[in-house]
């Protein structure tokens, strides 16, 4: 990356000649189902539907509440967004061939979007009245269950003829999980809710009777057949209750309803392309990444940023880009996806998948890149598309800023800026813990899942296994990587957390309220907050000859807390 350099010339005039990138311009296409206009930056406008939108993320990534305090925070970092963004265009980093290769990466997932809602989703149903109440009924229930687990349908389907010729359950159980000795644990996830779970995984538990089994299901994660060894069923279901939550409910059923049908269509989309693979070029491809992936993972940052998790410029030097690693048919024609084509995508791919199952990760950027070729030949690759990509581009040029100063720390820190810091993030305000908690990581969910089901049944052999860690009294804001998901984790309980690019198991064993005073936690804070100090200075200085305009009485109207 280049080193960076404000150029001489930091005035509004250059920064409109690049407005258009801002996304917000009255000219471009109507991508906000709200426009009203809640603060104006130097000209751009932040809308009401963009700021409701990066808000709910903003609460995911934070674990906050809906409240007046983060409200305004997480409209400060959208003005912050825009200021950064307009330094960007003005920096040396603009020239960074990173953020070309991410504008169309980025045109390219709009485009498949935009078909993907227009020939899908926007022809789903509202759900009625009798398929809320079924919903509502199953939300409330559990059931109790076991599963045989497995990453491919040609042994979920083994299995299952065994099952059919009348073997065992859980005699099965012990051959699918290699159990050294007979385990009567074996699959044994106890009682799941209709709602908390994977999606087609809930559907086929819920369907099944007590002692019955399912043909396999094919989940987010894999494969699995499901036995049924209970229900709880929940008695009393009030109409007044029902009233209550239709409206939240139907929330969730679209969503699912979305995600079931979703797959269906994408998988029937893909099936209608007659794919065949080369799997010797996928197997040379799959050594080849291994040769020039990061081996090892930076831990997350406080605010989310895309890790480059392969070289991705060496990757290109030692391949041939048009090796054909499967091919495809289109209008009555075959066409090759190449090595050059999957490299294209190969950042928005999930990392540990691109090394263990590199074959579905190459079908995962197949299929990128057709939906996005039907996108193109449908015509939407219009004046939306452009300003959905305007917005796109504002946001990323915003995060490459605030990565450059993670990566190039303020060595002289200003105590007054960091104070200044501490209270416009309103750390006083935020809810804050002191934890006691251990966890342990893993490379893959099943890894997790499987000693997860282990440490919920015998707690104590969580501490004999190699990647476990504890600590005691710890701060929350010293658990960056953990801190969201300690938030909300249940006391004493085993869970399984995604973390950037591998999985914990992770039980909090306390979580107690703790204020965070400036004196008392001086050095903490500054800690904290030290990685952000080139940023903060850097806001504040454009802040100081920025024109931002904030409609408040907008700002009030649009409160839901």
């Amino acid at each position: 990356m280049n080193v960076f350099k404000l150029r001489a010339v930091l005035g509004t005039a250059l920064f409109l000649s690049v407005l258009l990138l801002s996304g917000c311009s009255k000219e471009t296409a109507q991508i906000d189902a709200d426009d009203r206009v809640l603060a104006t930056v130097n000209g751009v406008d932040i809308s009401v539907t963009w700021f409701e939108q990066t808000y709910i993320n903003f609460l995911i990534q934070t674990g906050g509440d809906d409240n007046e305090v983060n409200r305004v925070i997480h409209l400060d970092n959208l003005i912050d967004s825009i200021l950064l963004a307009e330094a960007f265009e003005v920096s040396d980093l603009a020239d960074d061939a990173g953020y070309d290769a991410f504008l169309q990466r980025q045109k390219q997932s709009i485009l498949a979007e935009r078909y993907f809602d227009e020939a899908f989703l926007f022809t789903l149903e509202a759900p009625t009245d009798d398929e809320l109440r079924r919903a509502f009924a199953l939300s409330k229930d559990q059931v109790i269950v076991r599963h045989l687990f497995f990453l491919n349908q040609e042994d979920a389907s083994a299995s299952f003829e065994r099952l059919e010729s009348g073997v065992g359950f859980l005699e099965e159980a012990q051959t699918v999980f290699e159990t050294a000795s007979f385990d009567s644990s074996a699959g044994y996830l106890g009682p799941v809710k209709y709602y908390s779970v994977d999606d087609a995984f809930a559907e086929a538990a819920f369907n099944l009777e007590v002692d019955e089994f399912s043909a396999p299901v094919r989940s987010r994660f894999g494969y699995h057949i499901i036995r049924v060894e209970n229900r709880i069923i929940e008695p009393l279901l009030t109409e007044s209750n029902y009233q209550t939550s239709r409206r939240g409910l139907s929330s969730q059923y679209r969503l699912r309803k979305r995600r079931l049908e979703g797959d269906r269509f994408v998988r029937s989309f893909m099936e209608e392309r007659s794919i065949q693979v080369n799997p010797v070029a996928i197997g040379a491809l799959q050594w080849l990444l291994r040769d020039f992936s990061n081996e090892v993972n930076p831990r997350p940052e406080i605010v989310a940023s895309r890790e480059q998790n392969f070289e991705i410029d060496s990757l290109r030097y030692h391949m041939n880009p048009s090796t054909e690693l499967a091919t495809y048919e289109w209008d009555g024609e075959r066409y090759s996806f190449t090595a050059g084509d999957y490299v294209f995508w190969l950042e928005d791919l999930p990392f540990q998948e691109a090394l263990g199952r590199t074959a579905a990760s190459v079908g995962r950027a197949m299929r990128n890149q057709l939906l996005a070729r039907a996108g193109d030949e449908e015509g939407y690759d219009d004046a939306t598309a452009a300003a959905l990509l305007e917005r796109d581009a504002l946001q990323e040029r915003s995060t490459l800023m605030r990565r450059y100063f993670r990566e190039n720390p303020v060595q002289d820190i200003d105590e007054a800026l960091m104070r200044k810091a501490y209270d416009t993030a309103g750390l006083s305000k935020q809810l804050q813990y002191k934890v006691d908690l251990e966890w342990a990581i893993f490379n893959t969910r099943a890894e997790a899942e499987r000693v997860s089901q282990l440490v919920s049944l015998e707690p104590d052999r969580f501490r004999n296994f190699e990647a476990y860690q504890s600590q005691t009294d710890v701060p929350l804001f010293d658990l960056p990587d953990l801190a969201q998901h300690v938030r909300g984790a249940p006391i004493g309980e085993s869970v399984v957390v995604g973390l950037r690019e591998s999985w914990a198991v992770l039980r909090v064993l306390r979580r107690v309220r703790q204020d965070l005073d400036w004196e008392e936690h001086r050095e903490a804070i500054v800690r904290q907050l030290a990685p952000f100090a080139g940023e903060y200075q850097l806001v504040s200085e454009k802040r100081a000859s920025a024109e931002i305009d904030v409609d408040q009485v907008l700002f009030d109207l649009i409160k839901t807390f």
